[in-house]
């Protein structure tokens, strides 16, 4: 029988899950993109979309892509993700 009492989840631990994936950690994606060109190798390129360029225009032979997922664990070029990571 309920009897009104319930315990209160912390505001920081809130929205806190585990996930199959190693790409998807507590806080959000665990990805960064390549902003190398995938038509001319170009590594000028300029992100099209707020979530860490998935899409990306280059801005030598000005054609856009679907960016390939980085190998590195580093920011690249100074980049750092909109989003905060936990790990």
């Amino acid at each position: 029988m309920f009897n009104g009492d319930l315990n209160q989840t912390p505001i920081n631990s809130a929205y806190n899950f585990s996930s199959f994936s190693p790409y998807i950690m507590n806080g959000g994606l665990n990805t960064i993109f390549s902003p190398i060109c995938i038509f001319c190798s170009s590594k000028y390129t300029m992100a099209l979309t707020q979530d860490g360029g998935s899409f990306r225009e280059c801005k030598s032979c000005k054609k856009q892509f679907k960016a390939k997922l980085s190998n590195s664990n580093s920011y690249i070029n100074g980049f750092s993700p909109p989003y905060k990571t936990n790990k």
